[in-house]
């Protein structure tokens, strides 16, 4: 995963969602999407080398990436105006749509799926929960490489369900109908940084998926 567009569209996610990063907590986040994806594809993300070092997984790699992406003018970093020097947010500085990251539909949601449950939750919250609650952290000992192939042994977390639509089927498809008929009509966008989507068969499977009644 090239994490000048991963980093990037971790923070456009947060952002246009009504959360924020701080270094600490992109971290964190990172760490986590390296677990699903190792759940998922037996590799994570990032390619970092994980270690539990003071309060948790930590990686040496992980100032160096963000001083390179600073360098491209890729993110920026700020620190806190309420005279805290330890908290440093982090912005993207080209807003980077988690499609564009992901090439498949399956991926993308899952990310969705792990920054949503944390975009606004707080840092002690998720501090503790990966220090706690992830699989290589709770066998290593500080200083540690953290193993992810502990998490092959456990079940996966279970999956977030939706409340059943109060929309009739006759109602849903009306809806669709006036989605599809909203995408046909958008005006096109011109930007020296906009990506005209593109919705293969994943999207529109996504969608017919999305309409259906969870069982």
């Amino acid at each position: 995963m090239n994490l000048e567009v991963l980093i990037p569209g971790v923070l456009t996610y947060l952002r246009s969602n009504g959360g924020s990063a701080t270094k600490t907590k992109l971290l964190k986040l990172l760490y986590l999407l390296d677990i699903e994806s190792f759940r998922d594809n037996h590799e994570t993300l990032t390619r970092f080398d994980w270690i539990f070092y003071l309060y948790g997984p930590w990686t040496p790699q992980y100032d160096e990436v963000l001083d390179q992406l600073v360098a491209a003018g890729k993110i920026q970093l700020n620190h806190s105006d309420r005279g805290d020097k330890e908290a440093v947010f982090v912005n993207a500085t080209v807003a980077v749509e988690l499609s564009t990251v992901f090439p498949h539909i399956k991926d993308e949601l899952r990310a969705r799926r792990i920054l949503e449950i944390w975009r606004d939750r707080p840092l002690g919250e998720l501090l503790d929960y990966v220090y706690f609650h992830t699989a290589p952290m709770r066998e290593a000992e500080r200083g540690d490489p953290l193993s992810f192939e502990m998490i092959l042994n456990e079940e996966s977390p279970v999956d977030y369900r939706r409340i059943p639509s109060s929309s009739s089927p006759e109602e849903l498809k009306k809806k669709r109908k006036r989605f599809l008929a909203a995408i046909a009509s958008a005006p096109k966008v011109v930007s020296g940084h906009f990506v005209e989507p593109t919705y293969g068969d994943d999207y529109w499977t996504a969608i017919e998926t999305m309409e259906r009644e969870p069982d």
